[in-house]
């Protein structure tokens, strides 16, 4: 099984958030040094956020400092975007580092990523779904009208890119999103909120279309992470990291569900959330004995081909003690999964 890492592109220093991109690229040599295959980034438009407003640009960045590790995106927002835009960049990435960029796009779930291109979210399913036709159609070469609320025309494929290698995949936490993946797409990337008996349950959905379809399942399970020497000691490291996002993505809604997280019923403000509750199922944070053990029953349950870990956040840690991290679990973990 190949391990990724989604690096931190932004930090804060004194209170404010700035670029990092000395982090980001340490995040991603050190990574590849360790015997991580893979990075991805993704797109924020508003609000507080470790990413950017464009996932492109820090994967060609990444693409340029390393030697062998594949980048994408995840996940870049295609409703909002012009889909031969995207199309054609991505193709276009791909020739430059031949073999070693992946496309993944979304749908998008947080308005305020619509609002600077005056969409709706209510416009996202069928942008979604023109999008990915337009991208399948640029892939293959076929000439294709686009259709409203998009216009134009999917020009032909630049013969100097040479043959079409690019992986497309979809990020998505829905039983209609992962339908989609398996219908439209290489792969499917989870999303980092859910509990994996919630992902085990989209996965199982996943592969049953996959097997309607006569294709093969290809999953990459995506988690929040943080290891040490001890359990407590990566708790104490990570835990407020991780309830900070984890209160935020309460107040947003559709995080959690009573069917998997029966602690909901007792927590009704995100104020009331606590480690204990989004921790186990849901969180790498541990010891290596901890990470091989949880890492162990997902592999059995999801069957992931990919494991990404996002080990920092704008707030921290700190970028030293995230490179350390990530040679420990180059050095303790991924050496238990390299015949999985």
């Amino acid at each position: 099984m190949k391990f990724s890492i989604a690096p931190a592109v932004q930090k804060l220093v004194d209170g404010e958030r700035v670029l990092d991109i000395p982090g980001f690229l340490s995040e991603c040599q050190v990574a590849e040094e360790s015997g991580f295959s893979g990075a991805y980034s993704g797109e924020k438009h508003l609000g507080d956020t470790s990413y950017t407003t464009n996932a492109f640009i820090p994967c060609i960045m990444g693409l340029s400092r390393t030697q062998k590790m594949k980048f994408g995106t995840s996940v870049t927002v295609l409703p909002t975007q012009h889909p031969v835009r995207v199309a054609e960049d991505a193709s276009l990435i791909e020739a430059m580092f031949l073999n070693r960029f992946r496309l993944t796009v979304g749908v998008g779930y947080f308005q305020g990523d619509f609002d600077p291109f005056g969409v709706s979210l209510k416009e996202r399913k069928v942008r979604m779904d023109i999008g990915m036709d337009v991208i399948a159609a640029h892939r293959a070469g076929i000439e294709m009208e686009i259709p409203e609320p998009w216009a134009g025309k999917v020009p032909p494929r630049d013969p100097a890119l040479g043959p079409d290698n690019l992986e497309v995949f979809i990020g998505a936490w829905s039983v209609p999103g992962v339908r989609r993946a398996a219908r439209t797409a290489d792969g499917w990337i989870t999303d980092p909120i859910r509990s994996g008996k919630w992902v085990n349950h989209l996965a199982e959905v996943y592969r049953e279309e996959c097997d309607l379809l006569g294709k093969s399942p290809r999953i990459v399970l995506f988690r929040e992470a943080w290891i040490d020497q001890t359990d407590q000691a990566a708790r104490q490291a990570y835990g407020p990291h991780v309830l900070g996002y984890s209160r935020v993505y309460f107040d947003r809604g559709n995080a959690y569900h009573i069917d998997y997280d029966p602690w909901l019923k007792d927590v009704g403000s995100s104020s009331a959330l606590e480690l204990d509750h989004v921790l186990p199922d849901r969180v790498l944070c541990g010891s290596s004995a901890t990470w091989i053990d949880q890492i162990g029953e997902w592999v059995e349950t999801l069957q992931p081909e990919e494991m990404m870990v996002r080990m920092r956040h704008y707030q921290g840690p700190e970028i030293g003690a995230t490179l350390d991290a990530i040679r420990q679990v180059g050095e303790e973990v991924i050496p238990s999964f390299l015949d999985v």
